[in-house]
């Protein structure tokens, strides 16, 4: 027989972090000396689990009886460990006589456990199925650490992460933990010099290694130890920013970070507009090429080495990427950092350029120069892939085989009204015909931009509605178009527009994506 430990396997249905584990972490992290990860910590707290369950059932079988077994005899007064009865001991108190025309002879005996309950069970059957002798442990999956870690590995880290980070007294760093009392004093002066060589260096980015050797600070004592403490220290002072890739710890002086960096740049900035139709996330499929827009919530997560879209003109202004669902995965992550820098290869002359990942606001900076280069403007066609190598993303944008099209063009009046007319115009890259838009003046619409609180979102949609209206014969629109054509004026995600065109009373919905102004109303 293998024993079923129900408790142990109760306790893994729902595990959580409990004051003793939590002991067991600080003396553990103590005894190795070095801060480890979380997935470390955890094995090392199902193994301390098993191992005390397992001390808890043999301490259960020693030095209060025999073990029960169906096939033995017994005698009054004899004590006896019961493994059917989750371990419990007892002394028999009666034996008489057995009746079961199954059974050729046996014994009932009498038993009183020690809470006090009683119980009569046979005994002296040779061919009981309980008779098999009792593993401890055996094959119990409850004690398999490698079985539990596959069936629950991200859900107990998870928890795990939550209950350490709550624990004042652990504290955390490039994703590992040790106890704060124990951490290597990092005083002011060592970070006045780190600033100090920052600086130089034009703001970095260095390691953390290269930083001590450069200040000189001494890491014979524990290296790791050393290492995390300035780690921690770098991190809790506002002067230094994080910002390498998952498994990479990179410091760069926060003063020195571009500026479109530290705060979102004016054209990503975004004024949310209600929405009241349910329905317009179906219509978001039917957009030509893929939709990538940060801002949209109903986009799906889609896992892709490569992907390729339309450079929407508040990206082409900033000079950014959009990190939406469709390419966050593509881009370098991090536990912590809220920023993080990396390179762009662009694949067709081979050049390498810096870019930052910026989590929170969910864009990718670095590109403005890169898209003068190429010649792109809104509409133009990027692919971004993964990188062979950590920290790089591979860049490219397909060069046009014409050399002019006619294109939406946006022009400014001086009253600083918009007018779409098609005009001809020169083309150095592939591009969406739906996305493209032509800007011949770029400081007029950045005035535009500025003054963007002196106009409402409705009367913008339904003023661009019309204008596009006048480019096509039949005055119809496209709701692709007018998502382009709506962010040259203000930042918006693709639903509000949807929503727009699907619940306007001005507007009558042909089918698809197309709509029309409905007569007299324009």
């Amino acid at each position: 027989m293998v024993l079923s430990n129900i408790s142990l396997k109760n306790a893994w249905d729902d595990f959580r972090l409990n004051d003793g584990d939590i002991e067991f972490i600080y003396a553990y992290l103590l005894e190795k000396e070095i801060p480890l990860p979380a997935s470390d910590l955890l094995e090392a707290v199902i193994m301390n689990r098993i191992r005390t369950e397992k001390e808890a059932i043999l301490k259960k079988t020693q030095g209060k009886g025999k073990i029960f077994f169906p096939k033995d005899s017994y005698e009054v007064n004899e004590n006896l460990v019961f493994p059917g009865f989750d371990w419990k001991n007892g002394k028999v108190t009666e034996i008489r006589n057995g009746f079961n025309p199954e059974y050729e002879s046996f014994k009932v005996i009498k038993v009183r456990f020690d809470d006090g309950q009683i119980k009569e069970i046979a005994c002296e059957l040779p061919t009981h199925t309980l008779n098999t002798p009792v593993d401890l442990i055996g094959a119990d999956p409850s004690f398999d650490k490698e079985k539990i870690l596959s069936e629950h590995k991200e859900d107990f880290l998870e928890r795990i992460e939550d209950a350490l980070a709550s624990n004042e007294d652990l504290v955390q760093i490039a994703g590992s933990w040790f106890p704060r009392a124990l951490l290597v004093d990092i005083n002011n002066g060592f970070l006045n010099l780190i600033e100090a060589i920052l600086e130089e260096t034009n703001g970095g980015p260095m390691t953390t290694p290269d930083l001590m050797g450069q200040i000189e600070l001494s890491a014979s004592e524990n290296q790791k130890l050393v290492e995390f403490s300035l780690n921690l220290a770098l991190q809790e002072d506002d002067r230094f920013d994080e910002v390498g890739p998952s498994g990479e710890t990179l410091w760069y002086l926060h003063s020195m970070e571009p500026e479109d960096v530290k705060n979102t740049p004016l054209f990503l900035q975004y004024k949310s507009i209600c929405e009241t139709d349910p329905s317009t996330t179906e219509y978001l499929d039917m957009f030509e090429g893929n939709i990538v827009d940060e801002l949209e919530t109903q986009e799906p997560f889609i896992k892709e080495d490569s992907l390729t879209f339309s450079l929407l003109f508040p990206h082409w202004r900033a000079g950014t990427l959009p990190l939406s669902n469709r390419v966050t995965h593509i881009f370098p992550t991090a536990i912590e950092s809220p920023r993080i820098r990396f390179v762009f290869h662009d694949e067709e002359n081979d050049d390498l350029f810096n870019g930052w990942v910026v989590r929170k606001e969910r864009y990718v900076y670095g590109l403005k120069d890169w898209f003068d280069e190429k010649g792109l403007m809104p509409g133009s066609l990027i692919t971004i892939s993964r990188s062979s190598r950590p920290g790089e993303i591979l860049i490219h944008s397909e060069r046009s085989r014409q050399n002019k099209e006619w294109l939406k063009t946006v022009l400014v009046g001086t009253d600083r009204g918009i007018v779409f007319a098609m005009l001809k115009h020169p083309i150095e890259a592939d591009f969406n015909e739906r996305m493209s838009i032509a800007i011949p003046d770029v400081e007029a619409l950045d005035q535009i931009w500025k003054d963007r609180e002196k106009f409402n979102s409705a009367k913008m949609f339904l003023q661009i509605a019309r204008e596009l209206a006048k480019l096509n014969p039949q005055g119809h629109i496209h709701a692709q178009e007018l998502y382009a054509a709506i962010n040259v004026v203000f930042r918006c995600p693709p639903s509000p527009v949807l929503n727009f065109l699907l619940t306007s009373t001005n507007i009558q919905h042909l089918g698809d994506l197309y709509f029309h102004i409905k007569e007299g109303e324009a």
